[in-house]
């Protein structure tokens, strides 16, 4: 089987701390490119996490120009996730973006719209949706054992 390619755009912390290594820990995936306004970042990311033919760049539109690269995880400051997602998205990526999704719902909207135009998937990092407590209380109210829920907190 041949490995899922990706790209990470924005190296700093929640990339460092949180998405490479957690990537790297999957057999069928392989970072391939790094890529930060402050190219060090992008260096000591690739030589931590990176391939050993991974590529580093400054500029996010050449990850996204590159063919072998299936997923981009978005890791940039809130300000630009909606334009690197949409980007990526129309270039033919998977999208895996931080948190918040965009800074407006207009944003918000020319992603998903980008992702459904593109037939590619968006996902955005709110994890505690996968937790196995958050799962169990989804399923109790799934089930409707916990009445009709107004509010949550």
């Amino acid at each position: 089987m041949a490995k899922i390619k990706v790209g990470i755009v924005g190296c700093g912390f929640i990339a460092n701390r949180k998405h490479l290594p957690m990537l790297t820990q999957h057999q069928d995936v392989e970072i391939v490119a790094f890529c930060d306004i402050i190219r060090e970042r992008a260096e000591a990311s690739c030589k931590q996490f990176g391939a050993s033919d991974a590529k580093v760049y400054e500029d996010y539109r050449e990850v996204i120009g590159r063919k072998d690269i299936d997923v981009v995880h978005v890791c940039t400051p809130n300000s630009s996730h909606a334009e690197i997602s949409v980007a990526a998205l129309q270039g033919g990526k998977h999208v895996m973006c931080e948190k918040p999704m965009a800074k407006t719902s207009a944003e918000a909207k020319a992603m998903l719209d980008a992702a459904k135009a593109s037939g590619k998937k968006l996902t955005i990092g709110y994890q505690n949706r996968f937790r196995s407590d958050s799962q169990f209380i989804k399923s109790l109210c799934d089930k409707g054992e916990l009445g009709d829920i107004y509010l949550g907190k």
